[in-house]
């Protein structure tokens, strides 16, 4: 809970400050202080995602709750807190007081009464540049190495700082016009557009929307999909009657993409080493009316081979390879994995470690991939990451091996919107300050042949 004592210690601690009124009458702000006080420190009792807390905190109440103004706000403190966390505690460690979720909330909201914006107001002259960009240690020279100037890195990391917008993706199963969605959402209140550079995005105008009320979601005719994630799904550029996998599948939702663009003919894999990820998405096939996905668990320990994928080698036309990654590009989504992704334990960070081990998983993941496409097939690589080592160095690293001879890579299809430009202008990165996505990687690679 928020203590007084927590409250009477702001001005002491921010003098500089001059607070208007906040934008909350004083009850409610109380309130918000408190619930969020309680999720951010379930949260790291736990080390789960805050939105995962938050959730657990909606289920307490009624379903009024969630469109409640109250919740909006207390979602709002999350984001800011888990966007801002290194400069937060960057300012409580030099005025000498506990990194507590309390302090952090406390600060936070003090921050909120500045005029010149809240999450700037918290940087001070002394601070470095990669506390302000919220950079935790493990990311910070891949970063460097992608974004080779203090502008651009700036420019990407402040993008990543913001929350994203809501995009949803327009199923043709359901809806085979997306200017028909886009008119059923307009007509039902709410502001909407298209996506620039996706031909079946449509991206809602504010974000603090009841999901549940958009037209056609219930219906599986538009489903939320960052617009980056829809490009990458793409360039798969599956076919009617292909066979097609989906490796690293998930819960299924570029599954859901690829499947559309079959027109549900052809057979397609949603391949995944867990069972309980693959059947998560066999409601969300329903909903959406697809009806040529065939789900198969693979061999999660990469020392052993899988039979399955041993008995249809060269067999499949397409393969995407949507690699575990660190999730750099996510951030603006889930702002807090910048320390739950490296298990962040008081000062402890161990996200070069799990960092490390995991760029020898996805050279696996990309090799066993590899063995599944026919001689002029097609396989495309992608991760939600803007780290070098995860992105191009894999690809080449893969394309300079023994797996990678009769492979080469090849450009996106000439309908697609968005120029290819790393590593000479032969892979695809998409960022929040250059498109407004999510940031992703993506790379096309062609098996000799036909």
């Amino acid at each position: 809970m928020m203590s007084t004592a927590a409250l009477l210690l702001l001005p002491l601690l921010l003098l500089s400050y001059h607070p208007p009124a906040l934008s909350l009458p004083l009850p409610a702000s109380a309130s918000v202080a408190d619930s969020a006080v309680q999720i951010l420190e379930e949260q790291s009792l736990r080390n789960v995602p805050v939105d995962a807390a938050l959730r657990r905190h909606v289920r307490r109440h009624d379903r009024s709750y969630v469109d409640s103004d109250e919740h909006r706000a207390l979602r709002d403190v999350l984001f800011d807190v888990a966007a801002g966390q290194y400069r937060l505690d960057w300012r409580l460690r030099r005025d000498g007081v506990e990194c507590s979720p309390e302090n952090r909330v406390a600060l936070l909201l003090n921050a909120k009464r500045r005029r010149d914006g809240p999450m700037r107001s918290l940087e001070d002259d002394g601070m470095d540049l990669q506390t302000r960009l919220e950079c935790p240690d493990w990311a910070w020279p891949g970063l460097n190495e992608a974004f080779q100037s203090d502008e651009e890195l700036t420019s990407e990391l402040r993008a990543l700082q913001r929350p994203a917008p809501i995009d949803l993706r327009v199923n043709t199963l359901v809806c085979e016009r997306r200017e028909d969605a886009l008119r059923a959402i307009n007509d039902a209140g709410f502001d909407a557009y298209p996506t620039p550079w996706s031909p079946v995005g449509i991206r809602l105008g504010e974000r603090n929307v009841a999901l549940g009320k958009i037209p056609g979601l219930l219906e599986g005719a538009v489903e939320p999909q960052d617009e980056g994630s829809q490009l990458a799904a793409s360039l798969v550029g599956a076919r009617p009657g292909e066979t097609v996998a989906d490796y690293c599948a998930g819960s299924g939702g570029k599954t859901l993409q690829i499947a559309a663009q079959m027109r549900n003919r052809g057979r397609l894999f949603s391949l995944d080493a867990s069972e309980e990820r693959l059947e998560r998405g066999r409601p969300r096939c329903s909903k959406a009316r697809v009806s040529n996905v065939q789900r198969q668990v693979l061999q999660g320990d990469m020392t052993r081979k899988d039979k399955w994928c041993k008995r249809r080698k060269r067999t499949f036309d397409r393969v995407l390879v949507d690699a575990p990654c660190s999730g750099v590009g996510s951030w603006r989504r889930k702002p807090d994995a910048r320390r739950t992704w490296g298990f962040f334990d008081g000062d402890a960070d161990n996200g070069a470690e799990r960092l490390a081990d995991l760029l020898p998983l996805q050279q696996q993941i990309l090799r066993r991939a590899s063995r599944l496409v026919r001689d002029g097939g097609q396989m495309v690589y992608v991760t939600c990451s803007l780290l070098p080592e995860e992105n191009e160095r894999q690809v080449l690293g893969f394309l300079d091996s023994e797996e990678g001879v009769g492979w080469r890579a090849d450009e996106p299809p000439a309908e697609f919107a968005v120029p290819f430009e790393v590593s000479d202008g032969r892979f695809l990165r998409l960022t929040p300050a250059k498109h407004n996505t999510d940031g992703f990687f993506a790379a096309i690679l062609t098996r000799d042949g036909d």
